[in-house]
């Protein structure tokens, strides 16, 4: 029997499946690391592999990767990314040379839409969204069937679209105003420090109290504070909430989607909070029919089955630019 290797690589976790072409038979779930050399997460995946699988080595036929980016599509290489401290990973090279079969590597986002068309809501839709709310924000495009590459395999990076030209608040990668600024899980601290900073009293806020000690926040305790009435997680969730809706309303306004499927692990776990205040404000700065809006039902796997799928039926742009890659290595 032939099977697939899913790999995704998050900011905070990177998950690892065994699977067949219907769907994923067995997975791992370790911490993405934070620290190491441009080595540090293939050696990782292949230790994995080799050790929970590795009497089925043999039989593996693609391998399928779908990463955090920025990235070099050509080379399979992550670079500079803003949420990781190593500026660079090597994930195509590595894994061909040791596994000797062909890889794929495609940003998360991109693969995540792919992953929609095969095995989640997009199976008879031509054009849709894939959006992640996580430690980052991103997106995959799917257009008249086709899904978005680009030049670099970034066509998507939806989360570094401006969405307060004249803002103070900086994103990760340094530009001010980005969506990814206001509602990526690891830019929180430094919008709560940029609200407490403009002298903003916030009578009665213990999430402010904690900021102000130096308390590490993350998605989990804002969205934890704001549940209890806290109003400086308040206004966190509100900019949070509008920096979304703009963000998506341009995505809309930009592909003409029949539907966009939301996930991520800030959005998923906050969908009663979340997602009927987005789609509500959406409605009136879209140019276009409303797509239909709903949460991905492939959950925290919607990844690993965009690996899945891009190594069971690669896009035809992905086979141009990355099957070259195992022959060069092969031969």
């Amino acid at each position: 029997m032939n099977y697939y290797i899913a790999v995704d690589v998050g900011a905070s976790k990177t998950r690892i499946a065994i699977a067949n072409v219907r769907g994923i038979l067995d997975k791992v779930v370790v911490n993405t690391p934070r620290d190491g050399d441009e080595y540090t997460i293939s050696n990782l995946i292949i230790k994995i592999i080799s050790g929970k699988w590795g009497q089925l080595v043999g039989n593996i036929r693609v391998i399928g990767v779908a990463t955090i980016g920025p990235l070099d599509l050509k080379r399979g290489v992550v670079v500079n990314t803003p949420n990781l401290n190593m500026k660079r990973i090597e994930l195509l090279k590595p894994l061909i040379d040791f596994f000797k079969t062909q890889v794929y590597v495609v940003n998360d986002c991109v693969a995540a839409a792919w992953g929609e068309k095969h095995y989640g809501d997009a199976v008879n839709v031509d054009n849709y969204v894939y959006i992640t709310l996580s430690t980052g924000v991103g997106a995959g495009v799917v257009v008249n069937g086709e899904l978005l590459i680009g030049k670099m395999g970034n066509a998507h990076e939806v989360g570094h679209i401006v969405v307060d030209f004249d803002s103070d608040i900086r994103c990760g990668c340094g530009g001010r105003g980005h969506w990814e600024a206001y509602a990526g899980g690891r830019n929180l601290p430094r919008v709560a420090e940029y609200l407490l900073n403009r002298g903003i009293i916030y009578s009665g806020s213990e999430l402010a109290e904690l900021v102000k000690k130096g308390f590490a926040l993350d998605a989990k305790v804002v969205f934890d504070y704001y549940r209890r009435g806290d109003p400086l997680a308040k206004d966190l969730v509100d900019l949070y909430v509008k920096a979304t809706a703009a963000g998506l309303a341009s995505v809309i306004n930009s592909y003409d989607p029949e539907l966009v499927t939301i996930g991520g692990g800030v959005f998923l776990n906050n969908i009663d909070v979340l997602y009927e205040p987005i789609v509500r404000l959406i409605s009136g700065n879209i140019v276009t029919e409303m797509p239909i809006i709903k949460p991905t039902r492939l959950g925290d796997d919607v990844g690993l089955y965009g690996a899945l799928a891009i190594a069971v039926d690669p896009p035809r742009k992905l086979k141009e630019i990355q099957s070259s890659s195992y022959t060069r290595n092969a031969t």
